[in-house]
């Protein structure tokens, strides 16, 4: 399965808990209220959101193409896997 096939999956579910008033956040993937996050819809239809502590953390980009969005993201701060003693 490719990257465009995962998104095209996503935003079908996306719709559907839309419509129950929940959402999965793009970047943790924790589904939470749609109150509770940021959601870009276009032509009626949700293709993106992301969770109020996920963008608290992220930069998140947003720029149209030819064929509709690209949506890149990045921590604001950089990620540290261990600590030395």
């Amino acid at each position: 399965m490719n990257e465009t096939e995962r998104s095209e999956i996503w935003v079908r579910q996306a719709q559907l808990d839309a419509d129950r008033g929940v959402i999965e956040c793009r970047v943790c993937q924790a589904k939470g209220s749609l109150a509770d996050s940021i959601t870009l819809w276009r032509n009626a239809v949700l293709v993106f959101a992301a969770c109020h502590e996920c963008l608290a953390t992220h930069d998140i980009l947003m720029r149209p193409t030819e064929r509709g969005l690209t949506i890149g993201m990045r921590l604001r701060e950089p990620l540290i896997v261990g600590a030395r003693a």
